[in-house]
């Protein structure tokens, strides 16, 4: 027996039929009118728009201050595309790349840790590094300092009154995490990283191996006592007399190895400014923050630097350009210059800008082909050139053959870069006079003179006589 009324059920039907029909009336008139449409499509944009620029800012958080003076710390927001100083006191936020050296500390909010960024600018270090580059990361929960640790060295500082704190650490583009905890006031802790290409290890751009850089990483107790954390290992270390160091490769696929050290090697100490290199060095680095405090662009500073009659200012400059991923104005550079250092510096610099993290070489095989107007195989043969070549390659007289062959190349960094490994693998070739951009009539006087020197099918002897 059914127990709805009648009357309620033609009720029922009749609101039903009135909402249908003012759907139909809603669909047609949004369809029909073009403008009803569009008003409608951008309104649902808008509000899409103000959704996620609100997001965006919730993700930007500051997490530190900058205690260095204006222009001894580089920034580069996230999102943008434009370096810019950071101010004395400015705080500095989550995702944004950071790159300092030369002792510019900058400190978190709750003023518990110090990290300082220290690079290499005295070149004693270890492993060659150029630059030191981080990102700021939320805390982790129960850390005190969360840092994404990209390349070159820092030290991080237990400022509290008392107690330890704890910093988490991001290593090798975001493929490792460590934990660092300084576990007195004052403690500290030093930590280098660099990524670098093995020698014998060749591009190749349709490879579907993933093949990448190797990495080394360093700790160091600097003072009081530390415990480095990873893949489930703590590591207790103290400052000398004690055991200080931990170093570890990613090519052995081992555990850390630690050193106990009675001293402080000499690269871990503050760079001597006594040294005439050291002290022309920082006067580049000084010259190069004055003229960020004048609010120049560090595009107008680095041209202007680069091509300066001081050595030290050549030096910073092209390290400079690289760290900053101005590739434009580093080719530039290199095609126009006077001066073997800065080709040579940017050769050098240009290999660690590939091993900085996989993927790097890539990019750099597809800027010079639209940029640079390279064919594929002339970018791969330059992106090829900058690996070092493997001890077997060596002793196998193609190896030479294939190198003065390049010297005649239609492009002037594969002729480069040709002629770099041969000054270094034939110590008796150094005096022949090889400029990739002089007139060709000049180039092929010295390839004649390589070719007298390493006939085809001879292996020439690598120790100078």
């Amino acid at each position: 027996m059914n127990s709805c009324r009648p009357g309620f059920v033609g009720k029922a039907l009749m609101v039903r039929l009135l909402f249908v029909a003012g759907l139909i009336g809603l669909i047609t008139v949004c369809v029909s009118s073009d403008y009803a449409f569009a008003d409608f499509r951008q309104l649902f944009k808008k509000k899409r728009i103000v959704y996620e620029e609100s997001k965006d800012d919730v993700k930007r958080i500051p997490l530190a201050r900058c205690l260095g003076k204006k222009g001894s710390v580089l920034i580069l927001a996230k999102g943008s595309s434009t370096w810019r100083p950071a101010n004395e006191e400015e705080e500095l936020f989550a995702g944004d790349l950071i790159i300092s050296g030369a002792g510019v500390p900058i400190e978190n909010l709750e003023r518990t840790v110090k990290l300082t960024f220290r690079g290499d600018i005295a070149g004693t270090s270890p492993l060659p590094i150029r630059e030191t580059a981080i990102k700021l990361l939320p805390k982790k929960e129960g850390c005190d300092f969360s840092v994404d640790f990209e390349r070159g060295r820092i030290e991080l500082t237990n400022t509290k009154e008392k107690g330890s704190v704890k910093c988490s650490v991001t290593l090798f583009d975001d493929e490792d995490h460590g934990q660092v905890v300084l576990n007195e006031p004052g403690s500290t802790c030093a930590m280098e990283e660099l990524g670098r290409w093995p020698k014998g290890t060749h591009f190749n751009p349709l490879s579907k191996e993933e093949v990448k850089p190797v990495y080394d990483l360093i700790y160091i107790a600097l003072k009081g006592t530390s415990e480095v954390s990873d893949h489930g290992v703590t590591h207790f270390m103290s400052a000398p007399p004690g055991p200080a160091m931990l170093s570890w490769n990613s090519a052995d696929g081992s555990h850390p190895i630690k050193s106990k050290l009675e001293k402080l090697p000499d690269w871990t100490l503050p760079p001597d400014l006594l040294k005439p290199v050291v002290r022309d060095r920082m006067g580049a680095v000084l010259k190069i923050r004055d003229q960020f405090s004048a609010d120049k662009p560090l595009p107008e500073i680095l041209s202007s630097m680069v091509v300066s009659e001081s050595e030290a200012d050549r030096f910073i400059a092209v390290n400079l350009i690289l760290a900053t991923d101005q590739l434009d104005l580093f080719f530039k550079v290199l095609t126009g210059t006077k001066y073997n250092d800065v080709i040579d510096n940017g050769i050098i610099g240009l290999r660690h800008w590939i091993g900085r993290k996989h993927g790097q070489d890539l990019k750099l095989y597809e800027f010079v082909i639209s940029a640079r107007h390279y064919t594929k195989k002339q970018a791969e043969i330059f992106i090829d050139l900058l690996h070092s070549f493997g001890d077997d390659e060596l002793k196998e007289p193609e190896t030479y053959e294939v190198l003065i062959d390049y010297l005649s190349s239609d492009k002037a960094g594969i002729r480069g870069l040709a002629n770099w490994h041969l000054h270094r693998l034939v110590p008796k070739g150094r005096d022949i006079k090889f400029d990739p951009i002089a007139p060709e009539a000049d180039r092929k006087e010295a390839i004649a003179k390589w070719k007298k020197l390493v006939p085809k099918g001879t292996v020439p002897s690598r120790s100078i006589n």
